[in-house]
């Protein structure tokens, strides 16, 4: 007879673990679309329990696409802008000063034209609309990633109220084509928006935090069995 021998290949736990936190247990697969699939079928469900590894994937995607759209939405004013300065510059040579050289491009106006800036009027709507579309598709994901917490997800609107008093305040201050802007408000929005910022970064450290070992009062732990047994266990000496 001969004999046979069996080889086992098996990963390093540390590349287990993280596999096996990629994606909810149960749902099975092996592709980074799990969390975005996840949190998709859970777009109105604010209870329960999402780990880091499910909701990153899934909020980075979304931050990149809003940015992506944001900057659609910008580029037709800037570009309307920048032809008006150049029709200008050609018109009134005098008043203007265009600088080219090996990938730059600019122009200088001298004096005082509102009718060259851009239509913000016409452009902040379209921003507003992405803004309220990522906040409805990232809310109930944010709520469970501060459930996995334990902490509520009350913790998620004070950056929203700081940004829509920006979003409120930012079009009378730039205002510059309707009756000049109001900058009475510069120091009002300038606290506003230290305040946006700082309430931003500690949801940021809340979402990014571990969440808590077993279950809390939102609900089971979502992390398998398998890898909370490994976090319990001390490591073992190497040979």
């Amino acid at each position: 007879m001969r004999a046979e021998r069996t080889i086992r290949l098996v990963a390093p736990a540390g590349k287990q673990e993280r596999a096996a936190l990629s994606w909810p247990a149960g749902e099975g697969g092996g592709t980074m679309f799990k969390p975005i699939a996840h949190n998709l079928q859970r777009l109105t469900r604010f209870s329960g329990r999402d780990t880091r590894e499910t909701f990153w994937p899934y909020a980075v995607t979304l931050l990149v696409l809003a940015l992506a759209a944001s900057a659609l939405v910008a580029m037709p004013p800037m570009l309307e802008t920048m032809a008006k300065m150049q029709r200008f510059a050609v018109e009134h040579p005098d008043q203007a000063t265009v600088r080219q050289g090996p990938g730059s491009y600019s122009i200088q106006i001298q004096g005082s034209h509102p009718e060259l800036m851009p239509d913000l009027h016409g452009m902040l709507p379209g921003m507003a609309i992405i803004l309220l579309v990522f906040v409805a598709l990232v809310a109930a994901a944010v709520v469970r990633r501060l459930h996995d917490r334990g902490t509520s997800g009350a913790w998620a609107l004070p950056p929203l109220v700081f940004l829509a008093i920006g979003m409120a305040l930012t079009p009378r201050l730039l205002d510059v084509r309707h009756g000049g802007p109001d900058l009475s408000l510069l120091p009002l929005l300038f606290v506003n928006n230290l305040l946006y910022l700082a309430a931003l970064g500690w949801l940021a450290i809340l979402l990014m935090r571990d969440g808590t070992i077993g279950p809390n009062r939102h609900g089971e732990d979502p992390t398998p069995a398998e890898v909370r047994q490994r976090r319990r266990s001390p490591p073992r000496p190497r040979d």
